[in-house]
């Protein structure tokens, strides 16, 4: 498949994502003005063959040049693990007397996937707990993943966000050989940093690297060499979240790479539809998605 690309669409997401990130950047009424009057003259010059994950890159740099704020959501962060930390024994209890607890694990780790200040819609991380193990991933690759992960030795985990991070810190106890979790290098819309997975006790667990990158995905040719190295080495990629999906899913080649995911726009959820192969419309805004990418 092609790159994803940065659609008419994608443009108004971004102002609506400049309009609240100034709003915690400063309480400044005139500098938000200024922030969105900047962003409005950014917006047209962006990439239309980047993803948005990459041209959003230039507006978060844009906003905290402007505001003096480096990281505009660092309160909403500490709160969402705070929160997600506050779940995780009834969450790990879940999961360690279910009948299938990788399965159950990667239930809840998809379902943290909802806590994701950057999307166009409010979110309740308590409700979308209660009802995950309810739901069924509209595309549900999970058979094949079992599969794969007979053989890796080595597993590379691509992190999303702040608070989503302890339920992947549940899932990562369960995987088989050693896991390394990548994360952003710099502050990034509410993603996670090394710090966050230090804070969530993730490096107790597994290697922690980033990806040596401020952009919300993954994009390969922005990553740090020793991003690529770890790559090279793994036998089987775990991609969480809907940014690394958008810089990724068009990769052809390479080990077994799985994206778990919430899709919090209809862009995202018609591509997921096109990669897997599935008649149009079977995937929709915020259906939950457990699937291997179709090399």
């Amino acid at each position: 498949m092609k790159p994803m690309r940065t659609e008419l669409d994608c443009l108004v997401c971004l102002y609506r994502q400049a309009l609240n990130t100034a709003r915690l950047a400063t309480n400044s009424t005139k500098l938000q003005r200024r922030i969105l009057s900047e962003t409005a003259a950014l917006l047209p010059r962006l990439a239309p063959g980047l993803s948005p994950p990459e041209n959003s890159i230039r507006l978060y740099r844009l906003i905290a040049r402007l505001s003096g704020n480096p990281d505009p959501y660092a309160e909403l962060k500490k709160a969402g693990n705070e929160h997600a930390l506050r779940l995780r024994d009834r969450v790990k209890e879940l999961i360690s007397t279910a009948h299938d607890p990788l399965y159950t694990a990667i239930l809840f780790a998809i379902a943290g996937n909802i806590i994701d200040h950057g999307a166009p819609r409010d979110f309740d991380l308590d409700q979308t707990i209660d009802e995950c193990l309810r739901r069924t991933p509209a595309i549900n690759d999970y058979a094949q993943l079992k599969e794969d992960l007979k053989g890796a030795k080595n597993i590379l985990y691509l992190g999303d966000n702040c608070g989503e991070l302890v339920f992947d810190g549940l899932l990562i106890e369960l995987l088989p050989g050693m896991v390394t979790l990548a994360l952003k290098e710099k502050p990034i819309i509410n993603d996670a940093l090394p710090a966050d997975a230090k804070l969530c006790g993730l490096d107790k667990i597994c290697r922690v690297i980033s990806n040596g990158t401020d952009c919300p995905g993954t994009p390969l040719n922005l990553c740090s060499e020793e991003f690529k190295a770890a790559m090279a080495e793994t036998d089987l990629i775990i991609s969480k979240g809907q940014g690394n999906f958008e810089t990724l899913s068009h990769l052809s080649g390479g080990p077994p790479l799985y994206f778990l995911l919430t899709t919090k726009c209809p862009i995202v959820a018609q591509r997921a539809g096109e990669a897997a192969g599935t008649a149009a419309g079977i995937v929709n805004n915020g259906d939950t998605l457990l699937m291997r990418a179709r090399f």
